[in-house]
């Protein structure tokens, strides 16, 4: 290609066409030749990526044999796009090893989904900022998944037929309807691609994880801003198993219309092998069970809850990543931590829920227990945390993310140590098991790692205390020369005056 920008796109659709070939074979490629497509899209694609760069790059690959039976659309209206299909020889080349250049990470799309321009604003500011800082964060660390079933093939992993690279975990955040009031989600991250059952084998650092949850999180919502209380569990409804009763009340809550709603659930039973003519009955069986808030179904206000929790994710993170420097990987209303920090990731985690949805209990929060795929219940959290170490396989330790040491961060989490040599954790579980700990006080006999400190919290504590300094500074002067204007005024305090001699 003639120009630097070209062979970039060129570079970029080779590489996706054999990660296609590969991961989709037989998967046609879309891509639109309009150009306003392009223009809106400015934004999130770089000077690089234009229609003309587009259109020159597709075509040369189609004349090379790389990209196959082009479907070539003529630029117009809204409608089918051009697409073409990955040449099913890509196959015989490795896995291209990604080099992702880190885009916008706010995305606004309209009610079509297509992606829109937009001005800058001091909310988009602060959202990009703290989602950058997290990308920082989670880029430094390193992520490794281990377990039954993992096949790891350089820098891809495969867990059945789930496949993808543990350094992809730049995240971006997508708000819906051409309003930042709508949606607001964060995506993009490895571990969100993994099924519920695996995300257990995730290691932060070579630590184990637990995934922390928002019990029945938008069902407690609707009823908060009813006013009223949710009682028992939301999603248990006579004669349908819990997981599609649980599936359809989303559908409901979300669909526009009894009618979209009526449709929506049809299609949703009969994917499950049920029949589609019991819609309406979950639907009536449903609104009796929540009649309380009845007027929040087929409302339409999905987005509208996902803003809400998109919020609260951003509170957790801003606590969790920025200010303390822990991973943490948010799934929409569950986050994944390092084992030893679930009790800051829970009290975090209700802190956001009582900042933006009401009062809290200890019902809000749920660790995923790995050995039965349900909700473990905690109840107490008597634990300290010193740094990750190797805790024993079979129960989670609370421990502090990274120790107190010379010149490291004034932001990370600090806790008194406990005396005590023994400390409990109990779970509510079925079979209502009780665990034991002993937990020994001493970080050297724990096997304390000290992580060196992120470069950007080693800065932004650098200029804090350069800027308190100053500040300091600044106040001294001024009382000092307040001080000496009241002793010639009034004069000594002993009684005597004050002589000035020139």
């Amino acid at each position: 290609m003639k120009t630097v920008s070209e062979q970039e796109v060129v570079d970029a659709l080779t590489a996706d066409a054999i990660i296609s070939a590969h991961l989709y074979p037989g998967r046609r490629i879309s891509y639109s030749r309009r150009e306003a497509y392009w223009q809106n899209r400015a934004r999130y694609t770089g000077p690089a990526f234009r229609r003309s760069t587009i259109i020159k790059a597709v075509d040369a690959l189609v004349a090379k044999g790389i990209l196959i039976e082009h479907d070539r659309r003529p630029a117009g209206k809204r409608g089918i796009q051009s697409s073409y299909l990955p040449n099913p020889m890509l196959v015989t080349f490795e896995m291209p090893k990604l080099n992702r250049k880190r885009g916008e990470t706010i995305i606004l799309r309209d009610k079509n989904g297509d992606m829109l321009a937009y001005k800058d604003t001091p909310q988009t500011r602060d959202s990009r900022y703290v989602l950058e800082k997290v990308n920082d964060v989670l880029k430094k660390t390193r992520f490794t998944v281990e377990g039954e079933g993992v096949v790891t093939d350089g820098q891809w992993t495969r867990i059945e037929d789930r496949v993808f690279s543990t350094s992809a975990t730049a995240m971006h955040r997508v708000f819906n309807q051409g309003v930042w009031t709508s949606g607001g989600r964060f995506y993009a991250g490895f571990w969100q691609t993994m099924r519920g059952r695996h995300r257990h084998t995730i290691l932060i650092d070579g630590e184990r994880t637990e995934e922390v949850d928002y019990d029945y999180l938008h069902a407690r919502i609707i009823y908060a801003w009813a006013k009223k209380k949710l009682v028992g569990d939301p999603y248990i409804i006579e004669g349908f198993p819990r997981n599609v009763a649980k599936r359809a009340f989303f559908i409901i809550v979300n669909a526009e219309g009894y009618l979209a709603a009526k449709g929506a659930v049809a299609n949703y039973l009969e994917k499950k092998g049920l029949d589609r003519k019991l819609a309406a009955k979950l639907i009536a069986v449903m609104k009796a069970r929540h009649a309380l808030v009845e007027k929040y179904f087929h409302s339409g206000i999905g987005l509208e809850l996902q803003n809400l929790d998109a919020k609260m994710a951003e509170y957790v993170l801003r606590e969790m990543t920025v200010r303390r420097g822990v991973p943490c990987l948010p799934i929409h209303d569950s986050f994944i931590v390092p084992a030893g920090q679930v009790k800051n990731l829970v009290r975090t985690m209700k802190a956001a829920y009582e900042k933006f949805v009401g009062r809290s209990n200890s019902g809000v929060c749920s660790v995923k227990s790995v050995a039965t795929s349900d909700s473990t219940k905690s109840e107490t959290w008597l634990l300290d945390s010193p740094h990750l170490h190797n805790p024993p396989s079979t129960t989670p330790t609370e421990v502090k993310y990274r120790t107190s040491v010379p010149g490291d961060s004034v932001l990370q989490n600090q806790e008194p140590h406990t005396s005590k040599s023994v400390s409990s954790l109990s779970f509510e579980t079925e079979s209502s098991l009780v665990v034991e700990r002993k937990e020994v006080s001493k970080a050297e006999e724990l096997g304390v790692k000290r992580r060196p400190m992120p470069e950007f919290m080693r800065k932004a504590m650098e200029d804090r205390q350069k800027a308190w300094k100053q500040d300091e500074a600044r106040k001294q002067i001024t009382r000092e020369i307040r001080q000496r204007g009241s002793q010639l005024m009034h004069g000594e305090k002993d009684g005597s005056a004050v002589v000035q001699t020139v």
